[in-house]
């Protein structure tokens, strides 16, 4: 079972815009928020998938990066980012094995639930965000974690500077 302050397993996926993700790139760059949802398409995951959109200025802003990952084919993934305009990019796991590792699928592999990671710079889990319905509720948790994140890598900073 995954928790709060283990380092997040490592993957390598394919993104639909091309490119791989491979989360140890991201180790003291950005912060990642991992994004798995059940299916392309779906009422509460084009909604949650949207929200992150609308807020992808700000999420850059607090120097993190969203990858939404499921197990819909890269052409999917495609429509689904060209439909609804995505500003981040979805990654393909046809055989669940990273949403597998990641506690995203149950029911004995017949599901996947809507469940966000946040990672910090030095690849510990740092919030698991589990709402299935609660979308802004989900985002609100998502955007807390980072500011806090955020906030003390300034305080850090700035204590080394005096």
């Amino acid at each position: 079972m995954l928790r709060i302050g283990d380092i997040a397993p490592d993957f390598e996926l394919r993104l639909h815009n091309g490119h791989r993700f491979r989360l140890s790139d991201q180790r003291g760059e950005r912060n990642v928020v991992l994004y798995f949802y059940p299916k392309d398409f779906t009422l509460g995951v084009t909604k949650a998938s949207e929200l992150f959109s609308s807020h992808i200025e700000e999420i850059g802003r607090l120097n993190a990066t969203v990858i939404g990952i499921s197990g819909d084919t890269l052409e999917n993934h495609r429509r689904f980012a060209k439909t609804y305009e995505l500003a981040f990019p979805l990654a393909s796991d046809p055989k669940l094995i990273v949403c597998r590792n990641y506690r995203a699928v149950w029911l004995l592999g017949m599901a996947m639930k809507k469940i966000t990671y946040v990672i910090d710079l030095k690849g510990r889990i740092r919030a698991i965000a589990h709402h299935e319905l609660l979308v802004k509720r989900h985002w609100d948790h998502v955007l807390r974690v980072l500011r806090q994140i955020q906030e003390e890598s300034t305080y850090s900073d700035k204590s080394w500077k005096h």
